[in-house]
């Protein structure tokens, strides 16, 4: 089972499935639009298990490295009204989080770690893209079974708008939902380079959900669109983490 991000850190869930991309033509693309800048590319779309901190290492780190992280998410975190959230992940909030896993059960076998890695890296990001945990703020669970089936598909109704230009996501569904706080889907946007550039540029960015029962907007304050601006921007080899 694949955990999601401790509640403190804004959810937790069980996450199944992966993008069916061509491999080729993602490799293609990053090349082509990679701004044209000789070895530059995009951040990593994989996990990789050395980069993990597991028992006494992470246990020294860990009360800096929660902190770090609630940070994090707090500032690629956006409501939509008061009843959806969604949390624009990245390599640092999936590497937080699968620590945090691996600490909760305490794993520290190299392949049981590296099988870890291998599940929570189906959330990365696609290269170029954004991707997102979308949760219902539901604290009781009865309720909970009532909103969704009341919202029945509202994962996709949601789309990002970027100077006025629209992203609707592609949503991986995460099964059963049956814990407080856990993702109700897992979302993918895959932007042009026009749309990276007028959001890496500070262009006006919205967040929309359009469904029939629940309709809400938000403009993405100047923190959370520069937070999560950092993943649309190709790095120098040897910069990521």
């Amino acid at each position: 089972m694949l955990r999601g991000p401790n509640p403190e850190c804004g959810g937790r869930g069980a996450a199944q499935g992966s993008d069916a991309g061509d491999g080729a033509e993602r490799g293609s693309r990053g090349r082509d639009e990679a701004g044209g800048a000789p070895g530059r590319r995009w951040r990593s779309v994989t996990l990789d298990p050395r980069d993990l901190r597991v028992g006494a290492s992470y246990e020294s780190a860990r009360g800096e490295a929660r902190a770090a992280a609630v940070e994090l998410r707090r500032r690629r975190r956006v409501d939509l009204g008061d009843l959806i959230s969604v949390v624009f992940e990245s390599r640092e909030t999936l590497a937080a989080a699968v620590e945090e896993s691996l600490r909760a059960e305490r794993v520290e076998d190299p392949e049981r770690v590296a099988g870890e890695a291998g599940r929570f890296g189906l959330l990365l990001p696609p290269e170029g893209g954004l991707a997102a945990s979308l949760f219902l703020e539901v604290s009781d669970a009865a309720e909970l079974a009532s909103v969704l089936a009341e919202l029945d598909g509202i994962a996709g109704s949601v789309h990002l708008e970027i100077d006025g230009s629209g992203c609707a996501a592609t949503v991986l569904p995460l099964g059963a939902v049956t814990e407080e706080a856990a993702p109700v889907a897992y979302l993918r946007f895959a932007l042009t380079g026009s749309q990276r550039e007028a959001w890496v540029e500070g262009a006006r960015v919205l967040l929309h959900v359009t469904h029939p029962r629940y309709a809400v907007s938000t403009e993405l304050s100047d923190e959370q669109r520069a937070a999560i601006a950092a993943d649309l921007v190709p790095v120098s080899p040897g910069r990521q983490r």
